[in-house]
């Protein structure tokens, strides 16, 4: 185990180098992106904004904070306080009892400086930390709980010993330790910590449990009654990680807690099971004792029912209500671990029907990231300068894909897998989403967080991806690419740039390059900027790079000067109003710039020209899966299945039958074959193979 957090850690200080060497940043900036990015992908957190800050407070105590997350203040009244505990020696070191205390007790000293009004006037105007200490009091009514997530590249040492935490008034305050061993083993379990519940303590013999009738459907199945008290329980420990991933971004995009629910609580209690519909949840093994109750859940995840568990949690926190008479139906699916990912999204999607999170699925398993995975894993992008490597840009339409798909490999074979896909080139599905609205000059939307500018842009993809799929081809991968590449030269032209401040860098970027593509069609109104070039070079030109720091500066001096003085600047970023203001500012266009455009007229025809490369690609790669499954005699089982002649329509039949009559040599038109994979898509879902 030493050995393997030895190599751990000399692989995190290496990614953290290079990180801060190429983006200009300093070496605790660049850990904590690090270790913040794993949480957010591990979905222990929805999003966070960085904000250092590190001073004295009321009574000359010391305060210290890194970052905050607001996410789930509506859904739940908890705020993230995030710290850092950083280590640049070359060895591992240890975390001590004394690093964690000092690092909670300054963070919730900022806290309660904030509530108390002694802050946010006297810091710095426009910077996060008056930012955050200005949300702070503005929120003081509704926080709950401070959970303090502490981050370390150190080691808990041996001689660890739980902190004795400060508290605060009527605020519960939590601390949550994330050490070089934890991310570690966050790392070996595929980028997301399992939660484990052991249900006796909290409910007395277990959940009874009725297993239901569903045949040999590959899964198991129970419907239960559970305690509302065990629900609130479990929340409390856990929080939204409880929330299947999709649920849990809508709930904090729409937040309130549910006033319905609340009143049946205080009011009503013993007519909460009448009244309420109960939860559908999703595990992967559960523990049966001897008297049929579920003593033990593997991974749960609650897919429908979430502002139910939360609104339990929050009225027994914040109005003392009693749960001890409520109970709540719950329908429990039991999934292997690996159909999981591929069924949880879709139980969650139909457990949805009448709720709009259903209508922003984007899950792993949509057409739509699997088209996209399909390119990212074909399509070799040309050597950047000065090297002749071709590489992949790795798309990660699944939770630690990269990383799982070198866990088999041996070393040799892991090295060229990293050489031909590099850890800087891997776009995850928030990084998607924001380099395309982005580029649609949505700033604002982009500055909502990951997960928020993620479910817009997923309601609007799905639709577009539905009605014109060809669409998305070869070219398209490569612009996104070239949307990449545009943003990570930003990020770096910000980082390096002399009027940064440290500050709101994710902001200044994304609204520098919807400035950029604004200007374009400003000054440029036949022309469009040349991404095939970008993709070509595998980087932007000079003239786009220098355009971008005149973008950039003016974004930023925009943000940084909100209409009411001493306005929250990460707020006012996600206004329409500031992307309007941001458009209408002058900027000077670099002279060479001009030669990075290419005419709209050609953009169209390339583009019309690659959707019917698209096309005829589909159409042959189609006629080929008829062929082999023609050789392989699925034509005759689909024939003979037994409830074909129920589910198709007589042009169906009539196509099948064509295809088994003619034998394994036809070739299909391109009509009849879309026609045939639309019959055996059907008669695959009613369980055909």
């Amino acid at each position: 185990m030493s050995n393997d957090i030895d190599s751990f850690f000399v692989d995190l200080k290496q990614e953290i180098a290079a990180s801060a060497s190429a983006n200009g940043e300093f070496t605790r900036t660049a850990l904590i992106d690090n270790l913040m990015r794993r949480l957010v992908e591990a979905e222990e957190l929805q999003d966070w904004t960085p904000c250092f800050f590190n001073g004295r407070g009321h009574r000359r105590r010391s305060l210290s904070v890194d970052g905050y997350s607001f996410d789930e203040m509506e859904l739940d009244g908890t705020l993230h306080m995030i710290v850092v505990e950083p280590h640049d020696g070359p060895d591992v070191q240890s975390l001590t009892t004394g690093d964690v205390t000092a690092a909670f007790d300054r963070s919730i000293a900022f806290v309660d400086d904030a509530r108390e009004g002694r802050l946010h006037n006297d810091l710095e105007p426009s910077t996060p930390a008056a930012d955050l200490a200005r949300l702070i009091y503005d929120s003081r009514e509704i926080i709950r709980t401070v959970r303090v997530v502490l981050l370390s590249n150190k080691a808990l040492g041996a001689r660890f010993k739980k902190v004795d935490k400060t508290t605060l008034t009527g605020v519960k305050c939590e601390l949550h330790i994330w050490d070089l061993v934890r991310f570690h083993r966050l790392a070996d379990a595929g980028g997301r910590e399992e939660i484990d519940i052991d249900v006796t303590p909290l409910v007395s013999g277990g959940i009874p449990a009725l297993p239901a009738g569903i045949g040999d459907a590959g899964y198991q199945a129970y419907l239960c009654v559970v305690p509302g008290q065990f629900l609130a329980d479990i929340y409390e420990e856990y929080g939204s990680r409880l929330l299947e991933g999709n649920v849990r971004a809508f709930l904090s995009v729409r937040g309130k807690v549910n006033q319905g629910i609340r009143k049946t609580i205080l009011n009503q209690p013993d007519h909460f099971f009448a009244f309420n519909n109960g939860i559908t949840a999703t595990a992967t093994h559960v523990d049966i004792n001897e008297q049929g109750q579920i003593s033990r859940i593997l991974d749960l995840q609650i897919v429908n029912g979430g502002q139910t568990t939360a609104s339990l949690f929050n009225t027994r926190l914040g109005d003392k209500a009693s749960l001890s008479n409520i109970y709540v139906q719950m329908k429990l699916s039991v999934l292997p671990a690996d159909t999981a990912m591929a069924m949880i999204p879709d139980i969650s999607r139909y457990a949805n029907t009448q709720n709009k999170v259903s209508e922003a699925d984007l899950s792993a398993n949509h057409p739509f990231n699997r088209k996209i995975e399909t390119l990212s894993r074909q399509l070799w992008a040309p050597p950047r300068a000065g090297s002749h490597q071709m590489t992949h840009w790795f798309y990660e339409r699944a939770r630690a894909q990269y990383q799982t798909e070198q866990i088999k490999l041996t070393a040799a074979q892991r090295k060229a897998f990293q050489i031909q896909n590099p850890k800087d080139q891997v776009i995850v599905k928030t990084d998607l989403a924001k380099y395309e609205n982005t580029y649609s000059k949505l700033p604002h939307i982009v500055s909502l967080g990951a997960q928020k500018n993620f479910i817009k842009y997923a309601l609007v993809i799905c639709e577009e991806y539905d009605r014109r799929p060809d669409d998305f081809n070869e070219r398209w991968f490569q612009h996104l690419v070239a949307k990449a590449i545009l943003f990570s030269a930003a990020e770096r032209i910000v980082s390096k740039a002399s009027w940064y401040t440290n500050a709101y860098r994710a902001n200044i970027v994304t609204y520098a390059i919807a400035r950029l593509v604004h200007l374009v069609n400003e000054k440029y109104p036949g022309a469009v900027l040349d991404l095939d070039l970008i993709w070509k070079n595998q980087s932007a030109s000079d003239a786009v790079e220098e355009q971008i720091e005149r973008t950039a500066n003016v974004a930023h001096r925009v943000l940084t000067a909100p209409p009411q003085e001493g306005a929250n600047v990460t707020e006012w970023a996600k206004r329409k109003d500031c992307w309007d203001r941001t458009a209408s500012e002058p900027v000077a266009v670099v002279p060479e710039f001009i030669r990075s455009l290419k005419e709209s007229g050609e953009e169209q025809d390339d583009r019309k020209r690659a959707r019917g490369e698209e096309r005829e690609g589909v159409t042959i790669n189609t006629t080929m899966e008829i062929v082999r499954r023609g050789q392989e005699g699925f034509w005759h089982r689909a024939l003979n299945w037994r409830n074909s002649r129920r589910l198709l329509k007589p042009v169906e039949l009539g196509i099948l039958e064509t295809a088994v009559t003619r034998g394994t040599t036809w070739v299909p038109s391109d009509a009849q074959a879309k026609r045939l994979m639309d019959v055996a898509r059907k008669l695959e879902a009613d369980g055909l193979s």
